[in-house]
């Protein structure tokens, strides 16, 4: 179903990747990875599984925070994840659309949940001083990986990806903001 942790995916233009490979590649910023994503149809379910496990990693990084909150928090963020993919593709395709884009909301999904791979290393969060010090390294490397992301579905200059990227980014906490604010989730720093 997911190609496997190290079955090959074939791919229409002959790419040969194991779902491993486009992790590993979407982490190191490949932009053929991203470019093979948009492009296969059968990586959506990869994709998703890259931000389930990318979820689950921050889960387990913030094991020793309130569970409620954990458990909210890891809801939010996957609704907030559709949420994004979705102000993305409006952004890029209606808002400050390119004449080169052609980008359906499944090539958005595919690009920007592998982009989510560097989260996986969010599972360390919980280590003292470390901790803090993945959590910025990872939170710089997936602003990066989604930047390269949006090149890649939306057909995009860096400027516009950025541009993309900001918009979407606000409109998205916007709307997580008040998701958190139902579940009655604390937003991180505004604890007493």
């Amino acid at each position: 179903m997911f190609g496997g942790s190290g079955g090959n995916v074939a791919q229409a233009g002959g790419t040969n990747r194991s779902f491993t490979d486009r992790l590993i590649g979407a982490a190191r910023l490949d932009r053929s990875v991203y470019e093979e994503v948009e492009r296969d149809t059968t990586a959506t379910q990869q994709a998703i599984l890259v931000v389930v496990a990318a979820v689950a990693a921050s889960a387990i990084g913030a094991i020793f925070t309130d569970i409620g909150s954990v458990i909210a928090s890891a809801l939010v963020a996957l609704v907030g994840f559709a949420v994004s993919a979705a102000f993305i593709y409006v952004v890029g395709t209606r808002i400050i659309p390119s004449d080169r884009v052609e980008a359906d909301f499944g090539q958005v999904v595919r690009t920007l949940g592998f982009a989510y791979a560097p989260q996986l290393l969010l599972v360390l969060a919980f280590i003292p001083v470390i901790g803090v010090l993945v959590s910025l390294v990872v939170l710089v490397w997936t602003v990066v990986t989604r930047v390269v992301a949006i090149q890649s579905a939306l057909e995009a200059s860096v400027g516009r990806a950025i541009a993309i990227a900001i918009i979407a980014t606000i409109l998205s906490a916007i709307v997580q903001g008040i998701l958190f604010s139902i579940f009655g989730v604390e937003l991180p720093g505004t604890t007493e």
